[in-house]
């Protein structure tokens, strides 16, 4: 790269309720940074569509706010790269304009289809073809329920497509491509070829012709045009790359390019990524794997759906103590919570809290099962619930990444937390002495929007490789062993907690209380 001057990399992550866009230099410093939120809609109950026109709106918004913060002459700008979510998918007519919202990835319109499709694939057959767990909240269900319910659209339907693919066609692309790694969600994959499967299009009742070819993340789409620049407030003409899926962006952007390497990102939800050289590296059946943002690569997953939801809920159900106290002192009722629950010791003196306040993922993907306190007695204080809720979300990371060290040839290596959840160094060391494995946090929290800007760093040729992207712009803040003192008492919590799970499970009790709020609520 030219030395003396900026060289100024762009990543957008276009996310289910907002964009991120985020402007680092060569060494990941953040230079500019800018969000705008917009809806989804639900027309029927269970349904979540997007306005794909407010999403593009976001795009342009969060684009200018972070260039008038950037601050930048044009030239220094070198690239963009995108990341979208994935399983929502547009549907096109033959120019590509949207001739519907969006069907947002958590959309539940297609129930019934896990077992319309198990009666031509088998949920094991499903997943050692497709990587993925058979389910209804796949794209690929919810095309064939359009193709089943709606007809007339179903039709007049030219291109299925990601977001990624239409907004970068909105910025100018002329390349019309996906890439495995966008396509994780869409459940539609051949994953041993990372290429769109023959026999799940069959069930959806549409051909290779109605969707983008598969290419590599990473890989250039074209230059920005001067509409989009002049909707974005970006230079026209800088390069455009595909980036990857938000997960596999978040997996670049927190350095996990090699086998071995894990990242959890800790958000509103918690999503586990690891890389895989090879898909003869796993072991076992309780995650789902993709395609990886490293061309060639795949990656492996697991979730817990309520982590940061969890601190939320209280916050705006039970806290209001927190909040007073941070409008006192100026910071996050976040810090203000971390801060009460180290006032009460490890184990908080006997209460567990279970985190699945939307289900529990996994390993037992269990849709019907709900969170809650147990074991409270009547010499519990308020510190010793707020030190149970966070040692809660921390059990059931637990289960996540033991999960990966059952399922994954070799295990895991480099641990690493991101997202907004490890702002908090003494939630951290709670995480770090749960889990029970040595943590690195790195500098960038942001780091799928991060991610998307390396692979357009790597894919416009400011890098040789994916790893000389990595290795300069991602680095480590900080690292945290587990507390050996706190390891007997939170492997014995560890086994109640998920004893609880089990034996209430076991029992269909959370069936029993699912029907009963569908019968009286």
């Amino acid at each position: 790269m030219p030395a003396g001057r900026v060289n100024a990399f762009v990543g957008i992550d276009a996310g289910t309720t907002g964009c991120t866009v985020m402007i680092f230099d060569e060494r990941g410093n953040a230079l500019g940074h800018g969000y705008e939120e917009y809806p989804c809609v639900s027309p029927n109950p269970g349904w979540s569509e997007q306005d794909v026109e407010l999403v593009w709106a976001g795009i342009c918004a969060a684009s200018r706010q972070a260039v008038a913060k950037a601050g930048l002459p044009a030239e220094a700008y070198r690239s963009v790269g995108l990341s979208s979510q994935r399983g929502t998918f547009c549907a096109l007519d033959a120019d590509k304009r949207p001739l519907a919202n969006s069907i947002v990835w958590n959309c539940g319109r297609a129930l019934k289809y896990r077992d319309i499709f198990a009666k031509e694939i088998s949920p094991e057959e499903h997943q050692v073809h497709t990587g993925m767990q058979l389910s209804p909240l796949w794209a690929a269900a919810k095309i064939a329920w359009l193709r089943d319910n709606e007809p007339t659209l179903f039709d007049r339907t030219r291109w299925f497509a990601n977001g990624q693919e239409y907004f970068l066609h909105r910025l100018g692309a002329e390349e019309w491509v996906t890439d495995p790694a966008s396509l994780t969600l869409n459940g539609m994959m051949d994953i041993r070829k990372l290429d769109w499967s023959d026999r799940i299009l069959a069930l959806c009742g549409i051909g290779r012709d109605r969707l983008p070819p598969v290419g590599i993340p990473s890989g250039q789409a074209g230059v920005l045009s001067k509409a989009a620049a002049e909707a974005t407030g970006l230079p026209a003409g800088i390069t455009l790359c595909r980036g990857a899926g938000d997960q596999q962006c978040a997996a670049i952007g927190a350095g996990v390019i090699r086998q071995g390497m894990a990242e959890f990102t800790v958000g509103t939800s918690g999503v586990m990524v690891a890389h895989l050289d090879s898909l003869d590296r796993i072991k076992g059946r309780n995650l789902w794997w993709g395609g990886h943002g490293v061309p060639g690569a795949w990656d492996i997953e697991g979730a817990a759906f309520s982590l940061g939801a969890c601190l939320k809920w209280w916050r705006n159900n039970l806290g209001r103590n927190e909040l007073d106290e941070s409008s006192r002192q100026g910071r996050s009722p976040y810090s203000v919570m971390v801060e009460q629950a180290g006032k009460s010791p490890p184990g908080a003196k006997g209460a567990i809290f279970h985190s699945f306040l939307t289900s529990q993922v996994t390993p037992y993907y269990d849709a019907a099962s709900r969170g809650g306190f147990l074991g409270l007695g009547l010499y519990h204080e308020r510190q010793d619930m707020i030190r149970a809720l966070l040692e809660g979300c921390a059990h059931e990371m637990r289960m996540v990444v033991d999960s990966f060290e059952s399922d994954i040839d070799g295990g895991i290596t480099d641990f690493r937390l991101t997202g907004g959840g490890t702002k908090s160094d003494g939630f951290v060391q709670i995480m770090t002495d749960i889990i029970g494995k040595p943590a690195r946090v790195t500098r960038e929290r942001e780091c799928t929007v991060l991610g998307a800007a390396i692979l357009g760093a790597y894919g416009s040729g400011a890098f040789a490789s994916i790893d000389e992207a990595v290795d300069a712009m991602v680095q480590v803040e900080a690292e945290f062993e587990p507390n050996g003192k706190t390891g007997n008492l939170y492997n014995d919590q560890h086994q109640i907690y998920r004893g609880f799970y089990e034996a209430i499970a076991a029992a269909g009790q959370y069936q029993q209380l699912a029907d009963f709020v569908a019968r009286h609520y």
